[in-house]
Protein backbone atom coordinates (compact mmCIF):
# COMPACT_ATOMS: atom_id res chain seq x y z
CA UNK A 1 0.00 0.00 0.00
CA UNK A 2 1.49 3.69 -0.71
CA UNK A 3 0.00 6.72 -0.14
CA UNK A 4 1.59 9.71 -1.70
CA UNK A 5 0.17 13.21 -1.50
CA UNK A 6 0.29 16.01 -3.64
CA UNK A 7 -2.12 18.73 -1.70
CA UNK A 8 -2.10 19.48 1.69
CA UNK A 9 -4.65 17.91 4.06
CA UNK A 10 -4.03 17.87 7.57
CA UNK A 11 -7.13 16.09 8.72
CA UNK A 12 -5.82 13.40 5.79
CA UNK A 13 -2.70 13.07 6.80
CA UNK A 14 -3.76 13.00 10.50
CA UNK A 15 -6.38 10.14 9.68
CA UNK A 16 -3.29 8.19 8.06
CA UNK A 17 -1.10 8.41 10.98
CA UNK A 18 -3.58 7.31 13.30
CA UNK A 19 -4.36 4.57 11.07
CA UNK A 20 -4.49 0.70 12.55
CA UNK A 21 -1.87 -1.62 11.51
CA UNK A 22 -4.16 -4.93 11.98
CA UNK A 23 -7.37 -5.17 11.02
CA UNK A 24 -8.23 -6.36 14.83
CA UNK A 25 -7.50 -2.57 16.12
CA UNK A 26 -10.28 -1.23 13.79
CA UNK A 27 -13.11 0.06 15.85
CA UNK A 28 -16.65 -1.01 14.36
CA UNK A 29 -18.28 1.69 15.78
CA UNK A 30 -16.11 4.61 14.11
CA UNK A 31 -14.63 5.39 11.16
CA UNK A 32 -11.06 4.15 11.10
CA UNK A 33 -8.49 2.98 8.42
CA UNK A 34 -6.75 -0.16 8.39
CA UNK A 35 -3.11 0.26 6.76
CA UNK A 36 -1.26 -2.96 6.81
CA UNK A 37 2.18 -3.30 7.69
CA UNK A 38 4.82 -1.97 5.02
CA UNK A 39 2.34 0.67 3.70
CA UNK A 40 4.80 3.88 2.71
CA UNK A 41 3.39 7.30 2.89
CA UNK A 42 5.36 10.05 0.87
CA UNK A 43 4.86 13.87 0.85
CA UNK A 44 6.82 16.64 -0.68
CA UNK A 45 5.48 20.20 -0.04
CA UNK A 46 5.91 23.14 0.98
CA UNK A 47 7.69 23.40 4.60
CA UNK A 48 9.27 26.26 7.19
CA UNK A 49 13.16 25.18 7.28
CA UNK A 50 13.07 25.48 10.64
CA UNK A 51 10.59 25.96 13.72
CA UNK A 52 10.97 29.59 14.36
CA UNK A 53 11.55 30.78 10.16
CA UNK A 54 9.08 32.67 8.70
CA UNK A 55 7.31 32.26 5.54
CA UNK A 56 8.34 34.91 3.31
CA UNK A 57 6.04 34.08 0.32
CA UNK A 58 2.60 35.08 -1.42
CA UNK A 59 2.13 31.23 -2.29
CA UNK A 60 1.51 29.24 -1.01
CA UNK A 61 -0.43 31.11 1.93
CA UNK A 62 1.48 30.24 5.28
CA UNK A 63 -1.86 28.59 6.64
CA UNK A 64 -0.55 25.84 3.49
CA UNK A 65 2.57 25.41 4.80
CA UNK A 66 3.85 22.63 6.96
CA UNK A 67 5.92 23.69 10.09
CA UNK A 68 9.29 22.17 10.13
CA UNK A 69 8.22 19.03 12.57
CA UNK A 70 4.80 18.65 12.37
CA UNK A 71 5.47 15.71 9.59
CA UNK A 72 7.75 14.08 12.32
CA UNK A 73 5.65 14.93 15.08
CA UNK A 74 2.83 13.07 13.22
CA UNK A 75 4.17 10.45 12.11
CA UNK A 76 6.62 9.48 15.29
CA UNK A 77 6.08 6.63 17.31
CA UNK A 78 2.73 7.18 19.25
CA UNK A 79 1.82 5.36 23.05
CA UNK A 80 -1.13 3.64 21.68
CA UNK A 81 1.45 1.38 19.65
CA UNK A 82 0.70 2.40 16.37
CA UNK A 83 4.30 3.19 15.02
CA UNK A 84 6.06 4.14 11.51
CA UNK A 85 9.43 4.27 10.80
CA UNK A 86 10.43 7.57 8.83
CA UNK A 87 12.95 7.00 6.36
CA UNK A 88 13.16 10.69 5.08
CA UNK A 89 12.92 13.54 6.37
CA UNK A 90 14.69 16.36 4.84
CA UNK A 91 14.07 19.85 3.32
CA UNK A 92 15.39 21.17 0.22
CA UNK A 93 14.20 24.56 -1.94
CA UNK A 94 12.22 24.29 -5.15
CA UNK A 95 13.94 25.54 -8.59
CA UNK A 96 11.96 28.44 -9.27
CA UNK A 97 11.67 30.75 -6.13
CA UNK A 98 13.51 29.58 -3.77
CA UNK A 99 10.94 28.13 -1.20
CA UNK A 100 11.49 25.35 1.05
CA UNK A 101 10.25 21.76 0.75
CA UNK A 102 10.13 18.86 2.55
CA UNK A 103 10.68 15.37 1.72
CA UNK A 104 9.32 13.15 3.87
CA UNK A 105 8.61 9.79 3.50
CA UNK A 106 7.62 6.88 6.87
CA UNK A 107 6.84 3.24 6.48
CA UNK A 108 4.30 1.41 8.64
CA UNK A 109 6.10 -0.78 11.16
Amino acid sequence: CIYAIRFLNRKLLSYIASSASSIKNVDPKSPSLYLPIGTIMAMSHFCKPTQTAEWNFDHPKVSNVLDRDELSTLFGNKSDGEKWSILKDDICQDGDHGRTLIQFIARKI
